[in-house]
């Protein structure tokens, strides 16, 4: 019986944000790893970009984000490659 309370919290935990490795848009998939221009063609131009820094102050890369609806989707773009997908609700 104590499973259930835990359950229910780690899905609601696991709702509320999701970096993964892929992120459906339409019929096509972005993954980490694609090029920047792909994700361009999938999700068109970011409404806020923003840049990365290492803890010196050098450039890193950028991150963008894309409103869809009730959720955020944001990309970390490293190198001129998507490194990581993040998906959360607002």
């Amino acid at each position: 019986m104590r499973r259930y309370p835990l359950a229910i919290a780690l899905l609601g935990l696991s709702l509320a944000a999701q970096a993964g490795n892929t992120l459906r848009v339409g019929n096509q998939v972005l993954t980490v790893g694609d090029s920047a221009t792909h994700a361009l063609e999938l999700l068109g131009t970011p409404a806020y970009k923003e840049p990365l820094e290492n803890a010196y102050g050098a450039y890193r890369g950028e991150r963008w984000q894309y409103p869809r609806g009730r959720r955020v989707v944001t990309l970390t773009i490293v190198a001129g490659k998507v490194g990581e997908i993040e998906d959360r609700v607002r």
